[in-house]
């Protein structure tokens, strides 16, 4: 007789995310996972496979939902330059909450796990493909609208904002100073005026 689920597997993954977000892969234990989520380490199991495929489901849901949420400015049709500079207004700011501390999932997992695992590899590439795309597509429209020169190459800047926000992602989450990142945010936008 099949077992009933007991638990509401989004709502696991939400919690697991966060302690992914929080710890690390490698020290996130499956206690941690149990003790975050409420459910047993079976319940875990029977759901997700083993903590590596609640990793990689974690990741998917930071993609669809915080990563959505915070880029979704930039990745929208209409978007443009001004766009691009509230998104990184935004990461500034974030980064003196606890939460901003974190950085980027995404972006942690792409040193810590992706060196060493195809499939989060993966989805790192799908993650620094889905930046590149929103920068691009916010660059093309402001030089469309005449907000950029006619000869601005978007393809190698969108590029550069991909890694200025990787690095911003770092740096929240070792504590640099807000001015620190409001810095290099004004030197990398300086480029598009």
């Amino acid at each position: 007789m099949a077992r009933i689920r007991e638990f509401d597997p989004d709502v696991a993954l939400d919690k697991a995310m966060k302690v992914f977000w929080r710890k690390g892969y490698a020290n996130t234990s499956i206690e941690d996972l149990v003790s975050a989520t409420g459910v047993s380490r079976y319940g875990l199991y029977d759901e997700f496979e083993n903590k590596h495929g609640l990793f990689l489901a974690a990741l998917d849901r930071y993609q669809d939902g915080v990563l959505g949420m915070l880029f979704g400015i930039v990745e929208r049709p209409g978007a443009s330059l001004v766009d691009i500079r509230d998104y990184f207004a935004k990461l500034v700011e974030l980064s003196s909450s606890e939460s901003g501390k974190l950085g980027c999932l995404m972006a942690a997992c792409a040193s810590e796990v992706a060196p060493h695992d195809k499939r989060t590899a993966n989805k790192v590439e799908k993650y620094r493909v889905r930046l590149h795309l929103g920068f691009r597509n916010a660059l093309s429209n402001a030089k469309v609208a005449g907000e950029l020169p006619a000869h601005f190459n978007v393809v190698p800047v969108a590029d550069f904002l991909t890694g200025v926000m990787q690095g911003l992602s770092v740096m929240a989450r070792s504590n640099a100073k807000p001015k620190m990142m409001a810095n290099v945010v004004e030197i990398a936008l300086s480029h598009m005026q």
